[in-house]
């Protein structure tokens, strides 16, 4: 799973101790992740570098949105298949130097070097395409 977070802790706070504001403000913060992880999901299945053999690499390429506290919520394209990680991470043509956009993976992926970029990464490169229009679309957002 690769993707970025937006830790809206101070901005929620700041916005208002009335629960309401703070409780729409929240929803829409959710649904802007949300639409940005299934922007993602689209664009790494259409710009995937591989030659599909059976389709199911691309057509399991998931994005979403999931809180991962009251105020830290984060967009994601993810990789569903056993070998997604392989496509992701072997076969390296270099070092990722991109410490913003991480890369998680099983216990089983261990030996995998997260910092590589494989020779099919779709996932980190999506990420870091749409990151500067999620940005200004976030800070659209919350500035209104």
């Amino acid at each position: 799973m690769s993707g970025f977070k937006f830790d809206a802790t101070d901005l929620l706070r700041k916005i208002a101790e009335n629960g309401e504001v703070n409780n729409k403000m929240k929803s829409a913060v959710g649904v802007y992740c949300d639409s940005e992880g299934k922007k993602m999901e689209g664009y790494a299945k259409n710009n995937a570098p591989w030659q599909d053999r059976t389709g199911n690499a691309r057509q399991t390429i998931k994005g979403g949105f999931q809180w991962e506290d009251e105020s830290k919520c984060k967009s994601y394209v993810a990789g569903n298949m056993e070998y997604s990680p392989y496509l992701e991470l072997a076969h390296a043509k270099g070092k990722s130097g991109d410490d913003e956009v991480g890369m998680e993976v099983g216990p089983s992926f261990a030996q995998l070097e997260l910092a590589n970029e494989g020779k099919y990464a779709v996932l980190r490169p999506t990420v870091r395409k749409l990151t500067p229009k999620f940005v200004s679309g976030m800070a659209n957002l919350l500035g209104k």
